[in-house]
């Protein structure tokens, strides 16, 4: 009788020990696929905030030339039109930063970082950018700062016909 309740009881503590590895693989499997839900949902609030802002200002006759005029010639602009343009490239700039931090933090893909990336990379050597990052980098954090202060001290270029009706913004108004 002994020996039948120690081997009893020997089954029942390895189906005690099967069931906490099945619970514990389970529990991995479960965030696992949370983390991906998480990734996923970042992804796509990124992208859309960043829609949100193209649809506006594309939208927008008076936003569109405003920001077009301030990227390329600030100076041509009044006080009152340069500040309403640095207001649309802070709200986009704001975008960015948050990007860079979710995808330094590994919630969301640095895919979408590069193609946020790929906008400043763009608008580098505009006079209005210089314009509005000298006015507005201290209200961003030090490591954003950082990150587009390497971003205008890189040689990288994109591809042609990025902000002009091909893409591009001409390289004779810089």
């Amino acid at each position: 009788m002994e020996g039948d309740s120690k081997s009893r009881f020997a089954v029942t503590e390895i189906l005690g020990a099967l069931a906490v590895i099945l619970s514990l693989i389970f529990v991995g499997v479960q965030i696992r696929e949370n983390n991906r839900a998480t990734m996923s949902a970042t992804a796509s609030a990124s992208i859309d905030t960043a829609s949100a802002w193209y649809y506006e200002v594309g939208n927008n006759e008076q936003s569109s030339a405003l920001l077009y005029q301030y990227l390329t010639n600030p100076d041509s602009l009044t006080d009152e039109e340069r500040f309403q343009a640095t207001m649309n490239l802070h709200g986009l700039f704001l975008l960015f930063q948050n990007s860079y931090y979710l995808a330094n933090d590994g919630t969301l893909e640095q895919t979408i970082l590069h193609t946020l990336t790929e906008v400043v990379v763009g608008i580098k050597d505009l006079p209005g950018f210089h314009l509005f990052w000298k006015q507005r980098k201290s209200v961003f954090s030090e490591g954003f700062q950082d990150y587009v202060n390497s971003i205008i001290a890189s040689e990288r270029t994109v591809s042609e016909g990025l902000f002009d009706g091909t893409g591009s913004i001409p390289s004779s108004n810089k």
